[in-house]
């Protein structure tokens, strides 16, 4: 008698302890998050340059005009439209400039 309900119990136990192994996961894995750490008093000044809310401030405008066409030509065709960069050659400072870089790149990343 105690043999046929050890041999029952051992029955009922088998297909649990197949799905209480743990070892399978039914999701798929999350791909890495990747973290982009900004630096936000550079993205914020060249948020302001961008958006004409800087202060005007003198620069070399033969040097600046190649740097604001190259970041004009990696801006969505939409804001394109709407922002013209190489006018505002001369009127950057080597650190506006620096951020009006850093704020397109991290804005409108390319693909």
């Amino acid at each position: 008698m105690k043999r046929t309900l050890l041999i029952a119990v051992a029955a009922a136990a088998l297909p649990l302890s197949t799905f209480a192994s743990g070892s399978y996961c039914a999701c798929l894995p999350k791909p890495p998050v990747k973290h982009s750490h900004v630096d936000r008093d550079k993205y914020d000044l060249g948020q302001k340059v961008f958006n004409g809310k800087a202060a005007p401030s003198q620069g070399d405008a033969a040097t600046q005009r190649p740097k604001l066409e190259a970041l004009q030509s990696q801006l969505p065709e939409k804001v394109r439209a709407k922002n013209d960069l190489p006018a505002k050659a001369g009127k950057l400072s080597e650190q506006q400039l620096d951020a009006l870089d850093y704020y397109v790149k991290e804005r409108y990343p390319t693909k």
